[in-house]
């Protein structure tokens, strides 16, 4: 579509939605007869406003990015997750619905300039069948440049229909020529669960990473394969799960809460907007001991199920606040690729506490008639957070997200870790030096031999790292000398500089023993896959830790619970 019949497209259905706004609102029960006139006078004068500056303004504008300019002005008032969507995030959405996609199988992240391939493909896919490898550069796709380019462009190139053919060039750690690839799309299955297995003692772990349309399916055969091995508990890992679809968190619930159990419930302006869900079969798990991980970065639809399965105190729920995202969005569609994601309704778990935190929603109450006190009242910034009451009596916390019902406190990052993270130096080490180990047993040593290497790595990489404060120093340095202060002041200046520079020489050996646990995650990772990686961190995750510990004591497991 061109970017003239966009505009087009804009426009008739901004008007289109003033002509028969009236019926459709009125079919919901949801306004006043007044908000007609007023939605037809405000829409006069928007497009008064839109037709002077596009004719008239001293530089010619463009009408199309202007007139999405004022879409997003106005969606940005109301909260974070409404908003006008195009081609790309249609086909993010779309995956997560379908459960599959149009593509080649490979995840890709930004690494540097460019996309790189973060985990081995996945398997049977064209990407895996070729010889794509973790750590791969993607540095061109359909003969075009990746570098410095949105990862959502290049995975757009990258999907297509089965059985057509995509061009992609790859820079490969050891190899000093690009690698030509030819793929050929196929369906590529969205695969949820990443890991399903035993830690020990019969406790089965499962990661669920997001809620697409294959979830419930994916998660029931994990656990039957467990069941049948003889698990007697499970470990389900929600962390960093960003949530995905209501439907999936239901079945899922489903899976593990007794019948005839409320799951969720919405509330909203309209009729269809209030709903409640409830689990409708007997439970896969059955009495079977539950403890649910979450994190900071699980949300939606991941607390839809932590929710759940803690107010019916089902089992227990470790780690980390969650996220917050307890707002319900419906997509209605204008095109094949253009739609409004607008936010209907709210997520409420079975004991009535509302989801979401006040401190994500970033709205401006100034264009609604009524200001949110529900909201309000279960902010996290209120000193004194309403009670809730679990099944047993539990008292349960309202303030947004899911408070864990043991909360273990994880070590916080240092500067220089970050920095080391963040600028890929565990990574990109690994995809070279994890093809040199002789010795590739399931457990990796990480030897003085391959510290002294990685702090060789990060000198020729030219591994940068600035403390705070440091960047403050120079902006004196640089002002002392441009004002021509004496010798004294600017010899001060430079010995505190001196001092920085020695405190950062030694941040490598006081940061040793994190550096040995992330070098010997990286290099599993590269050497076994996303399951050697996982398996690789057991002993030194704290909160898997604690829920085997609590896992393995039915005394505290039960006490926990309120029973």
């Amino acid at each position: 579509m061109s970017r003239k019949q966009q505009y087009f497209l804009v426009v008739i259905l901004i008007l289109a939605s003033v002509s028969f706004g009236g019926w459709l609102a009125n079919s919901a029960g949801v306004a006043n007869p007044d908000i007609y006139l007023s939605i037809k006078k405000n829409f006069e004068l928007f497009q008064k406003i839109y037709q002077e500056i596009t004719f008239q303004y001293v530089d010619e504008v463009d009408p199309y990015a202007f007139i999405k300019a004022g879409i997003e002005g106005m969606t940005q008032k109301l909260d974070p997750y409404t908003g006008y969507i195009e081609k790309e995030e249609n086909e993010n959405l779309a995956v997560l619905t379908k459960g599959k996609y149009g593509g080649v199988g490979m995840s890709i992240s930004k690494r540097g300039d460019y996309p790189t391939v973060v985990e081995p493909p996945f398997e049977n896919t064209p990407a895996g069948r070729a010889g794509i490898r973790e750590g791969d550069k993607i540095v061109e796709v359909a003969g075009k440049e990746t570098k410095d380019e949105s990862l959502s462009k290049i995975a757009e190139r990258l999907r297509g229909k089965k059985g057509t053919a995509v061009k992609i060039k790859i820079k490969r750690a050891d190899e000093k020529k690009r690698l030509d690839f030819r793929l050929i799309r196929d369906i590529i299955v969205v695969q949820d669960i990443q890991y399903a297995d035993f830690i020990k003692d019969n406790i089965g772990y499962v990661r669920l990473t997001r809620f697409s349309k294959n979830s419930a399916k994916q998660f029931r055969k994990a656990i039957t394969d467990l069941k049948k091995k003889g698990m007697k508990g499970l470990i389900l890992d929600l962390r960093s799960n960003p949530g995905g679809l209501l439907d999936a968190a239901v079945e899922i619930s489903d899976l593990i809460l007794p019948r005839g159990e409320l799951i969720v419930y919405t509330k909203g302006r309209t009729a269809n907007s209030n709903r409640k869900y409830y689990s409708s079969k007997d439970p896969l798990l059955e009495e079977l001991k539950l403890t649910v991980l979450v994190n900071g970065a699980s949300a939606s639809a991941s607390e839809i199920v932590a929710g759940a399965i803690q107010d019916l105190d089902r089992g227990l729920i470790i780690g980390n606040r969650t996220f917050g995202k307890g707002l319900v969005q419906t997509l209605i569609p204008f095109s094949s690729t253009t739609g409004l994601r607008i936010t209907t309704a709210k997520y409420y778990v079975p004991s009535g506490r509302l989801i979401q935190n006040l401190a994500h929603l970033k709205r401006d109450n100034r264009v609604l008639l009524h200001v949110d006190t529900e909201l309000t009242a279960d902010s996290t910034k209120q000193g004194a957070k309403k009670e809730y009451h679990t099944k047993n009596g539990r008292i349960v916390y309202g303030g947004g997200g899911i408070k864990p019902d043991i909360e273990v406190k994880m070590p916080t990052l240092t500067g220089y870790e970050i920095a080391l993270i963040r600028q890929s130096m565990f990574f990109n080490f690994a995809v070279s030096y994890a093809p040199k180990l002789k010795n590739k047993a399931k457990d990796i040593k990480i030897t003085d031999e391959i510290l002294a290497n990685f702090r060789k790595y990060l000198k020729e990489k030219k591994f940068t790292y600035r403390m705070d404060g440091e960047e403050e120093i120079r902006q004196l340095q640089k002002y002392a000398k441009d004002n021509k202060y004496n010798a004294y002041f600017s010899q001060n200046l430079k010995n505190l500089s001196d001092s920085v520079e020695k405190i950062k020489k030694r941040k490598f050996d006081e940061d040793k023993e994190f550096i040995r646990k992330t070098l010997k995650k990286e290099i599993a990772a590269k050497l076994y896959g996303f399951k050697g990686q996982i398996e690789t961190t057991f002993n030194n995750d704290r909160v898997l830790q604690t829920a085997m510990e609590v896992m393995t004591n039915p005394r505290e497991y039960a006490m926990k619970l309120g029973k």
